[in-house]
């Protein structure tokens, strides 16, 4: 996540172990929370429910099950920002290796290929450790570079430190001036694997039109100029958390050669498809949920399509 984690002591003491014996008991551990409601009857709202209803149109029964594994998938997350701090370098390369790349063939190609390559990926599941097994298997020796807008809080420095001495030379690089993102050009034209988020709000810089969901979505969207200046191919990718291990998931990568109105659209479709396509996948572990009205104008209404109806339209944009 992007925050340092606050969690019971009994979930940091579940960071230390491998990784699916913390994730299988962390599910036990929620589930036991949950299971005198569910004797009762009562399902109780996580947090999401209204939300899922509205934006994936989802029946109250299904938008509830998923608020429920919103919920647990926080509280997951936030474990493994934990687990990459307290476990051996060892250990951390044998979670590592339970992660899955669904097309191998595609990175080894962008990977030997001969040009800057960027990822993007969005904030879903345990990004870091699929961001840093990625760098390991197909980009050794190469330094990966992740821009954003804000220092490190301290839990990120210290995984961060705790990533280079797995070999994954992993760092950050603010972008909040010209000179910054220029700094990052030259990175990429050097070698180093630039991560670029797909899914950052759009007040981050060159908003663009990514409609989802029959709503009008808004997504930052700079990655066509980066790539255009530095010649990388774009990887697309989204990494999602089950208990026995992750899967990184890579879109249709893509290059952009010249600053033609008519690339920009076709580029941006690019990466709505595959926004849509991974949120609408796994709607649980998208982490930025909560801050849905920063990607849509103040007018953007969504129906309750509840099963009782006849409700006042929520409006999730403020």
């Amino acid at each position: 996540m992007n925050t340092a984690p606050s969690i019971p002591w009994t979930y940091a003491r579940l960071a230390g172990l491998p990784l699916a014996w913390r994730r299988r008991l962390l599910r036990m551990i929620l589930t036991a929370r949950r299971l005198p409601g569910r004797l009762t009857g009562r399902r109780d709202d996580t947090g999401f429910a209204a939300t899922f209803e509205s934006v994936l149109r989802l029946p109250r029964r299904e938008s509830l099950r998923l608020s429920a594994a919103a919920h647990h998938h926080d509280a997951a997350t936030e474990l493994e920002w934990c687990a990459l701090h307290r476990r051996p370098v060892a250990a951390i390369r044998r979670d590592m290796d339970r992660v899955t790349i669904t097309a191998p063939e595609v990175m080894e190609r962008v990977a030997t290929g001969g040009r800057p390559v960027i990822l993007a990926p969005l904030h879903m599941g345990a990004y870091v450790l699929g961001l840093a097994t990625l760098l390991l298997r197909y980009f050794p020796g190469r330094p990966m570079l992740v821009l954003r807008q804000r220092d490190d809080l301290a839990l990120e420095t210290q995984v961060i430190e705790r990533l280079r001495e797995t070999g994954a030379d992993v760092r950050f690089l603010n972008v909040s001036a010209r000179a910054d993102f220029l700094s990052a050009v030259r990175f990429a034209q050097k070698g180093a694997v630039i991560v670029v988020f797909c899914d950052l709000a759009p007040s981050y810089g060159a908003p663009a039109e990514m409609p989802m969901f029959g709503l009008p979505f808004r997504f930052a969207f700079g990655t066509d100029t980066l790539a255009r200046l530095t010649g990388a191919t774009v990887v697309p990718l989204a990494t999602t958390m089950d208990d026995h291990g992750d899967t990184v998931t890579i879109g249709q990568p893509f290059e952009v050669r010249g600053g033609a109105a008519e690339e920009r659209v076709q580029v941006t479709e690019i990466m709505r498809r595959h926004l849509q396509a991974a949120i609408a996948a796994r709607p649980e572990q998208w982490h930025l949920w909560p801050s849905l009205a920063d990607y849509l104008p103040s007018s953007a209404t969504m129906h309750d399509n509840s099963p009782a109806g006849g409700e006042a339209p929520h409006t999730l944009a403020a």
